[in-house]
Formats: structure tokens, sequence, C-alpha cells
């Protein structure tokens, strides 16, 4: 049957999915640089993230192994490389790896695992796109989003899993909304606190006790040339679930002391099984 050129007018639109972000909203937001950034300091870095890396892959096989897991998710997957995927996707029927930006490189690797899927979708319950209306709000009638509207909805995944990993992502997961948001809305810091609460705090209800692991770094430090510290600023801003099992280390976050500009950060991770 041919079409006339007129069909798209009577077309049924497709329904619109927050958890869905164009690729052009997510350039101009800054997710698609803040990706290739975390692999270029990785590289500059030389091994100083070696140890983190170490101590995320045996804290993830410590909390599931003995365990019966049908679907495992990640949120949070990046470019994997704190990810025992080798092990997860012996261990799972189904790994499902969520996060906004799937490297390409990834995508390939992933290739050769036939029960591990990327899902690209906005983990934050859809506060990426309500913060980029927020911003288009703001410049046409001069009104600001209330914090809850852009944290109005929580996120849900495609199946209930059986198990949830929580992968260095809690507290950067309003990073990027809020400093977009900053660019153009005259927001205070209450404000901008109370966005990234929200949003870790909607978080925490992914991961159920028994079912789940979560590691995030929870305090920043900086360090001037003599190895002094100058700074240290807390990255989680609610309160933690309770757990039987925990472990922290020190991430070498940015040796090279380009993240902060003259000063040595290094980031204290928690690892915890809720």
């Amino acid at each position: 049957m041919k079409w006339p050129k007129y069909w798209k007018e009577y077309a049924i639109p497709k329904p619109f999915n927050p958890m869905e972000v164009p690729v052009r909203i997510l350039r101009k937001m800054g997710y698609k640089s803040d990706s290739q950034g975390i692999i270029d300091r990785f590289i500059r870095v030389n091994g100083a993230w070696e140890g983190h890396l170490q101590h995320t892959r045996s804290f993830i096989l410590k909390t599931i192994t003995g365990k019966k897991i049908e679907n495992l998710v990640v949120y949070g997957s990046g470019w994997g490389l704190d990810l025992p995927l080798d092990e997860l996707s012996g261990i799972a029927g189904h790994v499902m790896l969520y996060d906004l930006v799937h490297p390409a490189q990834v995508i390939h690797r992933l290739r050769k695992y036939k029960n591990v899927s990327a899902i690209q979708a906005d983990i934050t319950g859809g506060a990426v796109i309500r913060a980029y209306r927020a911003v288009k709000q703001y410049k046409r009638h001069g009104q600001k989003a209330s914090p809850e509207n852009i944290c109005a909805q929580a996120f849900q995944p495609d199946v209930d899993p059986d198990f949830t990993i929580s992968l260095n992502i809690l507290s950067q997961i309003g990073i990027m909304i809020t400093d977009y948001l900053k660019l153009y809305v005259p927001y205070d810091q209450e404000e901008i606190d109370r966005i990234n609460c929200l949003l870790q705090q909607s978080h925490l209800q992914l991961l159920m006790p028994g079912k789940s692991c979560l590691i995030t770094d929870v305090k920043e430090f900086c360090y001037n040339d003599a190895n002094q510290l100058v700074e240290a600023t807390d990255t989680v801003n609610c309160p933690f679930p309770q757990s039987g099992f925990t472990e922290s280390w020190d991430w070498q976050l940015d040796p090279l002391r380009e993240y902060k500009p003259g000063y040595k950060t290094v980031s204290h991770v928690v690892a915890i099984e809720p």
C-alpha cells in the first residue's frame, strides 16, 4: 500500500517516555562529554584507580556469591571498569546494565555475552528531562520549577530484579542535573542540595534489603602540594540504609590535580549490603 504524503498528520504519536532521553539533550546537558571525560581521566592517571576498582569488584562478588539470581540489575554501569562482568554473567540468568550513556566500546564488548543487556534509561526517574524543561520554562517565563517538581517521579526497572547493584552512582546521580540548572536558573544552594537529596533518597529506595549492594563515595578530600588537607566535602546528602556488611577505602580520584586545579582529590568510598 502506498501511503499519501500527508499520512503523518494522522499518525498516532509514540507515547512520551521521560526515562528515554534524546541524544541531543544528553549532549547539551553534558552527559556525553562527562562519559568521555571519565575514561580519559582513567587513562591519564595511569593505574591510580586500580585499588578502587579491585575493591569494588571484590565487594560485589562477596555479596552475590552463593545467591540464586535470575535477573540482576546494575545502575550506573558506565564504562564497566569496576564491574566483574565475566563472573556476573556466569552467576545470573540475565544481567541488565542501566545508564544514560553506554559507550560504543562497551556495547561492542558486550557482544560476547548472551545474557547481558545494556539499557539506556534515566535512572533519576525523568529528572533529566524535567530539568531540561525547567531551563526552557525559566528562559521563556521567568518561573523556577521547584525541587519537588524536578524530582517528581521515581524510577522503576523493566523487571523486578532478584539483586540490584548501585555502582558508584549515588553521589553523582544529581550532579549533572544541578550543574546544568545552575547555568541558567538562579537556584540557591539550599534548593540545589534539596534536588540532590531527593534524587539520592529516591535511588536508595530501589535497593531492597538482602537483595542489593551499594558502592558510593561519601566524602571528597582535597590536598595541596604539601599534602595538607585543605577541603573536605560530603558527597551524599541523605542517611544510609542499615547494613550488616560494610567496607570502605580511599579512591585516588585525581592525583594529577586536574579535577580541582592545583589540588589532589581523594574520594572516600563506602560499600554496604543493606
